[in-house]
Formats: structure tokens, sequence, C-alpha cells
């Protein structure tokens, strides 16, 4: 039997599916806190929080499963999810500064 990346085509096509699955799960649950988000700060700050903690996992999800970060060493995992969390906690920290001077 052929094989990507040491997986069977079987292997590997069905763990892309449930990836793209678990994008697919997440962009709604980003969409609905988006939603539910209301106007006062508290529930947009919960909004934005969840959005941002369904970003890191979709991010993961894609450098594990089509960029296939997964195999890569520790040391690669360890430097992407810092630049991940970076990115987003200054995404947190802008919206929380621009909600305490809007």
């Amino acid at each position: 039997m052929r094989t990507v990346n040491g997986d069977s085509r079987d292997d590997w096509g069905r763990r892309l599916v449930r990836a793209w699955m678990v994008l697919l799960g997440l962009t709604l649950v980003s969409v609905g806190a988006a939603l539910a988000g209301g106007t006062n700060n508290r529930s947009g700050l919960v909004a934005v929080v969840v959005a941002l903690v369904a970003s890191f996992i979709k991010a993961r999800q894609v450098l594990d499963h089509f960029l296939d970060l997964r195999r890569a060493g520790p040391g690669w995992q360890a430097v992407f999810t810092a630049l991940l969390l970076t990115i987003l906690g200054s995404c947190l920290v802008l919206y929380v500064i621009a909600g305490w001077h809007g």
C-alpha cells in the first residue's frame, strides 16, 4: 500500500478530513462567539477570548496536519507555539487597550 509521510493513504486522508472538520467546527464557534458577544465590555471580551482560543487551535491543526509539524522535533513545535501565543496574546492586549481608550 502506498504511504504519505509514513501513513497509509487512507489514514492520511481520514486524518486530514478530521482536521478539516475540526477547523469547520471551530470556525462556527468563532462566528457564534462574535454574534453572541453583545455590546458591553465583559461579553465582548469573552467573545474575543473564545475566538482567539479557537484561532489557536485552528492554527495548530493547520500546522500539525496540513504542514505536518506533528512530525517535527519538540523545538520546532515550541517555536511555532510561542509565535502563535505571541501573536494572539498581542491581539488580546490590543483589544483590551482599545476598550479602555474607546
